[in-house]
C-alpha cells in the first residue's frame, strides 16, 4: 500500500514499512482488505450474503478508517446511510462518476471463498459486485477472480485455472490503474507469471499505480493457491487488523 501512486520500479522490493501518499503506519491496511474484511464478517456473522449487514459495516469502515477509500465508494455510501437503497444509489454513483473501477473486485475474495461451486462463486460475485458498481466491467472482474479462487481453493493448478480465465485478462498491455479490467488483467498476469506469494507481490509494488488493489487481488489468489505459510510470518504478525480476520476466518471454517 506504500507504493500506490507510484511510478514503476523494477527495483522496488516489498516490505511493510508504512509511508506512502496516506502516511500509512507499517502494517496498516488500506480500502482493499478493509472492504474485504467488512464482506468476510458479513459471510461470518449471516452466513450469507446480507446487503444490510454488509453496507451497515462499509459505512461504519468508512466513518472510522475513510482515508484510502475513492470517490465511488465514499459518495455510495453516502447515499445509502442518507437512506437510498444501494441498487439505485449504485445507478447513481455510475451516471455521475462511472463505476468501472475496481471497488467491488477488491472485496470479492470472500466469495470464493464460501461458495458451494464455482458456477455460484460467479453469480455471487456479480450480484455482490452490482449493489455498489453498476458496471458489466467489474462484475466480469469478480467473477473472474472469484472463480479462480474457488478453483485454487478446492485443488485446481495454476494451468488449470489460467486456462479457464478469459483472455482479455491475460492478453495486452499491464496499466495499474483503478480501471477494473486494467487492474484485474495485471492481477491475473502477475499471478500466471510470479514464482510464489512474495514474487507476486513483488511483481505488483513494481509495476505502481494502484498497487494496494493489484497486490491485494493477487495475494488472495496466491493464498488459495499455496495457503497461509505462503505469506511471510512476519508480514502477518505486523497486519493491523489480523485479530479480526482471524476471527472470521474461524467463525466460518472453525
Amino acid at each position: 500500500a506504500s507504493f500506490e501512486g507510484m511510478m514503476p520500479d523494477d527495483s522496488r522490493m516489498p516490505e511493510m514499512a508504512g509511508g506512502g501518499q496516506f502516511s500509512l503506519a507499517a502494517g496498516e491496511v488500506t480500502d482493499d482488505t478493509l472492504m474485504m474484511l467488512a464482506l468476510l464478517e458479513t459471510y461470518a456473522e449471516a452466513g450469507c450474503f446480507s446487503r444490510e449487514l454488509f453496507f451497515s459495516r462499509m459505512i461504519q469502515t468508512i466513518r472510522v478508517r475513510g482515508k484510502t477509500f475513492g470517490n465511488t465508494t465514499r459518495t455510495l455510501a453516502a447515499l445509502v446511510e442518507q437512506g437510498c437503497f444501494p441498487e439505485d444509489a449504485a445507478l447513481v454513483v455510475h451516471r455521475l462518476f462511472g463505476s468501472r473501477t475496481n471497488g467491488s473486485v477488491m472485496r470479492t475474495l470472500p466469495i470464493g471463498l464460501t461458495a458451494p461451486s464455482k458456477a455460484a462463486a460467479e453469480v455471487e460475485a456479480r450480484r455482490v459486485s452490482s449493489f455498489t458498481h453498476a458496471d458489466s466491467e467489474a462484475a466480469d472482474a469478480c467473477a473472474a477472480v472469484s472463480s479462480a479462487v474457488y478453483s485454487l481453493l478446492h485443488g485446481a493448478s495454476k494451468a488449470e485455472v489460467l486456462e479457464a480465465v478469459p483472455a482479455k485478462y491475460l492478453e495486452g498491455e499491464l496499466w495499474p490503474s483503478v480501471d477494473a479490467l486494467e487492474s484485474t488483467r495485471c492481477a491475473f498476469c502477475i499471478f500466471r507469471d510470479a514464482e510464489d506469494y512474495r514474487d507476486a507481490v513483488a511483481r505488483a509494488c513494481r509495476l505502481g499505480g494502484d498497487t494496494d488493489t493489484i497486490g491485494a487481488v493477487v495475494g488472495g489468489m496466491y493464498g488459495a493457491y499455496q495457503g497461509i505459510d505462503a505469506v511471510p510470518r512476519k508480514w502477518r504478525e505486523m497486519l493491523d487488523v489480523k485479530d479480526r480476520l482471524t476471527a472470521a476466518v474461524k467463525k466460518i471454517w472453525g
